[in-house]
């Protein structure tokens, strides 16, 4: 027997959960006014894609969460490297960057809007720290992982430190890169989500921070499944290209 896609599973089963949902709303076991349903979701996003208020808000979210995510996924990918290939200075740095990673981010958000004010810069510093420590600590273990013997052999063959860097070390942690970037992407976007809620003028957050604030659970969830959607969708473009680059490599 021929197997099943996984993602016709997952449609069967997220649209039988909104069947269910609009039928119970319907019959009036689920309350509309705290649940909302279905049908006035979508008639929520209809009317949020007209008026052109998703794209505005969504456009500048999207700015600050891949802002964000370029540079913490840089400077993460620099530190978890240079972390990876120094053990004495990864003994010295690394409890730091675990006692710095387990503080709470929106604890800093009120720091970051007095350091950075409460426009772009603020935000794409929240969304960097979320997708920061990801790309360092995993960076770090791909380059742990690589077997010392290697190094030495191609080291005993005349190879310089920065073909070893090229050739044995930077292949070896691709799939902790990718990893890191299918997690970051999620990250980046709920950093510069928390950024606009603590304090903004426009994007995603502020639209989830007005919506709440008048209890308007339709454009909340309306919101919400937006995002998840997007990040689906990112998710599946890293699939792809993590496939191809693996199977490159």
């Amino acid at each position: 027997m021929r197997k099943v896609n996984p993602g016709l599973w997952t449609a069967a089963v997220l649209a039988l959960g909104l069947i269910a949902w609009e039928m119970a709303a319907a019959a009036g076991h689920v309350d509309p006014f705290f649940f909302s349903r279905p049908s006035l979701i979508w008639a929520e996003f209809l009317e949020m894609l007209d008026n052109g208020t998703l794209a505005l808000h969504l456009s500048v979210t999207a700015k600050e969460a891949g802002l964000g995510l370029l540079l913490g996924s840089v400077l993460g990918t620099l530190t978890g490297l240079a972390l990876g290939v120094h053990p004495r200075l990864s003994r010295a740095v690394m409890p730091l960057m675990t006692g710095l990673n387990g503080l709470p981010k929106l604890a800093l958000g009120p720091l970051l809007i007095i350091w950075f004010g409460i426009g772009l810069k603020s935000k794409v510093v929240m969304s960097a720290l979320m997708v920061f420590f990801i790309f360092a600590f995993n960076l770090f273990s791909g380059v742990r992982s690589v077997e010392r013997e290697l190094i030495t052999a191609v080291e005993l063959l005349g190879g310089t430190r920065r073909q070893v860097m090229t050739k044995v070390i930077w292949p070896a942690s691709l799939p902790w890169l990718l990893t890191s970037l299918r997690t970051g992407l999620g990250l980046s976007i709920s950093g510069a989500i928390v950024g606009e809620y603590l304090g903004a003028g426009k994007g995603m957050g502020w639209v989830l921070a007005a919506a709440s604030q008048r209890y308007d659970v339709g454009r909340v969830l309306c919101c919400v499944a937006v995002i998840v959607c997007i990040v689906v969708l990112l998710d599946g473009v890293v699939r792809l290209l993590e496939h191809r680059l693996l199977r490159w490599r």
